[in-house]
């Protein structure tokens, strides 16, 4: 039973008492002898009465206003306070609820303003962040994350471990030990700096992980560390080249006038040699000096149908079946023309290249749909090794090869703000596919 019942039960008895004593003193009177009685029976009623008012507010009412208080703790509303209610001991309590529930509010407060903060930090972080529950399964991530993912949201993977998702990416994850960091690379255009961390919420370590792009870093360091070998090169070579060339010339007319056939077709061979090199210096040189792209509305159908001819014509004496999907509501896509048709030109070649002499049902299709193109051949697929190199300045796998039409086309593209992709699928087919922003 509680002090409220207490209470009850203490002031029921005490108007029994004084009721039964009211009515002894009037059975008492009406015999003439209990006159006093009553008047003492009367003094008691109000005595009672009068203690009962001290009871209630020294004691109920302080235990009905810290009951009220225990509510609001309970509600967790640390806004309300509560009013003294003129008893030292209970004021004193009163006083002390109210400074802790002041406390308690103005923590709240901060920590509602830290983690609105931190929400929106993480929000707009060009990092990667992808928070873990304390099972290690997915809980939430940042739009940065999703955007490398290549998601609209995390949320379809939620609750999932990272080893049985379906994005390359997050099985990557899986392989990351607590506070590592590690360069991965899920294909040879996306390469990333990840790092496992963690931190307490309510007493547990809840895991996440930091993913940071590194794929423009890297190139625009490798791009600044070729091109600038590329222009001394090509400056050395090319300088000391037009003197040879001019004194060979001179030697070899001298040659033919005085009828030296032998050192006239020697001489002969030199500059061809010399010519070679310098189309070959000069094919490097043009790397590094790739004009800016002049993005454009065009009309993906109309450019299309224009380049197709030209395209088709790259198969030479091969027996290549050119299959073209052109979507007539392909729409507009903002692209330089002429260095589109350089890239869609190496794209072509680099197929045509794929098939051996002789290949049976050679098949190059040419796919155009709204914010899409693709070039795709069944050709001799790309080994996996290679896959991880095919961006790599000077990387070919040709014997006469250069290595530098992928990356004329990475960078064409990447500064075109074209996203794009390049390898072999599972049913065998190569693709190289663009997505583009399309224009309303």
């Amino acid at each position: 039973m509680g002090s409220r019942g207490y209470f009850r039960l203490i002031a029921v008895l005490l108007i029994v008492v004084v009721a039964a004593s009211i009515g002894f003193a009037l059975m008492m009177a009406d015999e003439g002898t209990g006159s006093w009685i009553y008047v003492a029976a009367q003094v008691l009623l109000i005595a009672a009465v009068v203690l009962l008012v001290i009871l209630y507010q020294k004691t109920i009412k302080p235990l009905n206003t810290l009951s009220g208080g225990i509510d609001l703790i309970k509600e967790q509303d640390f806004s309300t306070r509560l009013r003294p209610v003129g008893q030292k001991d209970a004021d004193r309590i009163i006083e002390l609820f109210n400074r802790m529930s002041d406390r308690l509010h103005n923590e709240e407060l901060r920590i509602q303003e830290q983690n609105h903060f931190l929400d929106q930090l993480i929000a707009a972080s060009p990092a990667g962040v992808l928070i873990m529950d304390i099972g290690h399964r997915i809980d939430s991530s940042n739009p940065a994350l999703d955007r490398m993912l290549g998601v609209r949201s995390i949320e379809p993977y939620r609750g999932q471990l990272l080893q049985d998702s379906p994005l390359p990416l997050l099985r990557l994850l899986a392989g990351l030990q607590p506070d590592e960091g590690r360069i991965l690379q899920t294909d040879p255009l996306h390469i990333y700096r990840c790092t496992l961390s963690s931190f307490m919420d309510r007493g547990f370590p809840h895991p996440f992980y930091m993913v940071e792009p590194l794929t423009e870093e890297l190139y625009e360091a490798e791009k600044r560390g070729y091109k600038k070998v590329i222009r001394v090169i090509s400056h050395e070579v090319n300088n000391t080249m037009a003197g040879i060339t001019s004194a060979l010339y001179a030697i070899q007319q001298t040659s033919t006038d005085s009828g030296d056939g032998d050192t006239a077709a020697m001489l002969s061979i030199l500059l061809s040699r010399i010519d070679r090199m310098s189309r070959f210096i000069t094919d490097y040189a043009s790397m590094a000096r790739i004009p800016d792209p002049v993005c454009r509305p065009v009309d993906a159908c109309a450019f299309m149908r224009r380049v197709l001819p030209f395209l088709e014509s790259l198969r030479g004496q091969k027996q290549i079946a050119f299959v073209t999907e052109i979507d007539e509501k392909a729409g507009e896509v903002p692209i330089d023309q002429v260095l589109m048709e350089q890239v869609l030109t190496n794209i072509v070649k680099n197929a045509v290249e794929a098939f051996p002499d002789g290949s049976p049902d050679a098949r190059i299709t040419v796919t155009a749909r709204p914010g899409y193109w693709c070039v795709a051949d069944n050709g001799t697929p790309i080994p996996e090794e290679t896959a991880r190199h095919l961006f790599t300045p000077f990387f070919s796998t040709k014997p006469d090869g250069k290595g530098i039409g992928l990356i004329v086309i990475h960078e064409i593209l990447t500064r075109s703000g074209i996203r794009f992709s390049l390898g072999t699928g599972e049913d065998g087919i190569t693709r190289f596919e663009m997505f583009f922003k399309t224009i309303q």
